[in-house]
């Protein structure tokens, strides 16, 4: 944990809450105030934590949108069913989802069966039980995180770039926090490794998803060593922030052998 601390204390020129996602966020907070499961996000302090709240928040505006579109074309427009049902798929097709086979998660707060009734059969939306989606959906929330875990990340719901998956972890890079987010099969962040530190000499961002695999791999291997070394040939660290990290853990390792004398 103190390699990763320590890259992100010494990141050069990153204030996530001056990025776009924290505008974004900002904006919409206010929408924690209606979904109790979620309401520990109406606070953040963290950008991983920023990217997960505007999950839920784009998940509830879609939400919003698609009941808007149903209520327009089956209650207050003069469209017959067949005709409704391709009014509302061609308006929501702009918005961001999960794509799961054939079917399409627009609302990932929700289970899958719940998500079709939004994709493909709006229309039984406006009858009971499943009207009371509009106001009081509470009880039909899920954790997303767990439940639709890396399929989240890899999708349009965030601006995250997919650089390596398997059954276990993925892994993500984010451009405007220059960070790479290591992600656990239940959604949740492992790790992260915040690149282009203050003591890096003319920092240079580009082909940075080519410049971090062999750091990814040496991650991979759980060679520590080996991924600083690439961090450092890939100029994505400084040298000197790697000798400051080698000269801690080497004081580090000396402390805890005095102690268990």
């Amino acid at each position: 944990m103190y390699l990763y601390e320590t890259l992100a204390k010494y990141q050069k020129g990153i204030d996530f809450k001056k990025s776009a996602d924290y505008n974004f966020y900002v904006e919409h907070r206010h929408l924690f105030n209606s979904i109790e499961m979620y309401r520990s996000l109406f606070d953040v302090d963290n950008e991983f934590d920023v990217i997960r709240a505007n999950i839920i928040i784009q998940a509830l505006l879609n939400k919003k949108k698609i009941e808007e579109l149903i209520l327009y074309a089956y209650k207050k427009s003069y469209l017959k069913t067949e005709e409704a049902l391709k009014f509302v798929d061609e308006h929501i097709n702009g918005l961001p989802y999960i794509l799961e086979g054939a079917n399409k998660v627009f609302i990932p707060i929700f289970s899958r069966s719940i998500n079709e009734y939004y994709s493909s059969k709006h229309g039984k939306l406006l009858c009971e039980p499943y009207n009371k989606l509009f106001d009081d959906f509470n009880s039909s929330c899920i954790d997303l995180f767990e439940v639709y875990n890396f399929e989240l990340y890899d999708s349009l719901f965030t601006k995250l770039i997919t650089v390596y998956k398997d059954e276990n972890i993925m892994i993500t890079y984010h451009f405007d926090f220059r960070t790479i987010y290591i992600i656990n099969d239940q959604g949740r962040l492992d790790a992260k490794i915040a690149l282009f530190d203050k003591y890096l000499n003319k920092p240079n961002y580009d082909h940075v998803i080519e410049r971090i695999q062999p750091v990814i791999e040496r991650y991979i291997d759980d060679d520590k060593d080996g991924m600083l070394k690439a961090l450092a040939d890939k100029k994505l660290i400084s040298e000197k922030l790697i000798n400051k990290i080698k000269h801690n853990d080497f004081k580090r390792i000396k402390a805890l052998e005095r102690k268990a004398r």
